[in-house]
Formats: structure tokens, sequence, C-alpha cells
């Protein structure tokens, strides 16, 4: 038998651990939403009234152990980042769905859930504001082709949905 040295045994450990982590996204119950891993993001948003270019840019990274989907998004104010959220994707095995949070620079508090429905992702859930007051919404996140994805946020009252807004993520540069 020929014998291999530790560094050979290291290297095919990490190709090894390299596959199964690149084929983890496609058999992950996170596969919906793991495309928005593949890149960081930006929104164009329209100018504040004082005239300010604005933008999203959003982040989301696998966490370490490939279980969760870590979420970083900020304002961009002519060209200057201000924080927006923090947040966190993951499989409730007892609900059989993904879930989120997300945490808002203010300290209010989203929660909810995700399903697939007609290709888009319906994020359903309430942001809780730091007194204490509840809103619901619903997200609808549409991918496109890898390249980008349309986000259209509505507020919920009762069995009726207003729309408050709709952004397009592309790519960022």
């Amino acid at each position: 038998m020929k014998s291999r040295s530790l560094g050979q045994i290291l290297v095919a450990l990490g190709f090894a651990a390299l596959g199964a982590a690149s084929s983890h996204a496609e058999t992950s119950p996170l596969s919906p939403i793991a495309f928005l891993t593949t890149h960081e993001w930006e929104a164009k948003l329209p100018d504040s009234p004082d005239g300010r270019k604005m933008k999203i840019h959003a982040q989301f990274i696998w966490s370490q152990n490939h279980q969760a989907i870590l979420i970083r998004n900020q304002f961009l104010v002519d060209g200057q980042a201000k924080p927006y959220i923090d947040g966190l994707y993951a499989w409730d095995p007892r609900q059989k769905t993904i879930v989120f949070w997300y945490v808002g620079a203010e300290g209010n508090l989203s929660k909810g859930t995700v399903k697939v429905e007609g290709g888009q992702l319906v994020h359903e859930f309430e942001e809780i504001t730091v007194d204490g007051k509840s809103t619901a919404y619903v997200a609808r996140v549409t991918p496109h082709d890898g390249a980008a994805w349309d986000n259209e946020i509505l507020a919920r009252s009762g069995t009726e949905l207003k729309q408050l807004v709709k952004v397009r993520y592309e790519i960022a540069p």
C-alpha cells in the first residue's frame, strides 16, 4: 500500500468537502432561495424627496454549517452605506417550511415563512416595532434566470393586500 502524506490527505478531504458544499444547495430544504447566495444584489430606489440617490445593497450567504442563509442588507444613500436589516433564513422541520427573521436598524423584528407559489417565493410575515405594535405583510419575490429578481411588498389588512413597493434587484457591480 502506498503511503500518503498528511498534506495529500488534507487536500483530498478539502476537495471532498468542497464538492459536498456545492451540491448541498441543490439538496437543501433552502434550495428555493439558494439563488440569493450566488451574487451580491442592488436595487435602485426612487430618489429621496431631497434628491438623494438611493439603493439597497443585499448580501445573502450560507452559514458555515449550510443549515441557514444569513442576510445583510444596507441602504446606500449617495454612495454612503447605512444599516438596513440583518437576518436569517432556516428550515423549520416542524412546520416543514422555510422561516425567517429580520432585525431592522431601528430594532424592529420581522418574522415569517416562505412558500413557493407559482414560481414566486411568497413571504408571509409580521413586523413588530420596538413599541410592540404589529403589522402584517406579504412579499412576493420573483427570480429572473439568476440575473435579477423582483421584490413586491404588500400590506395585509384582513384579506386585502395593498402594494407598498416593487423593486428589482440586479447583480451588484
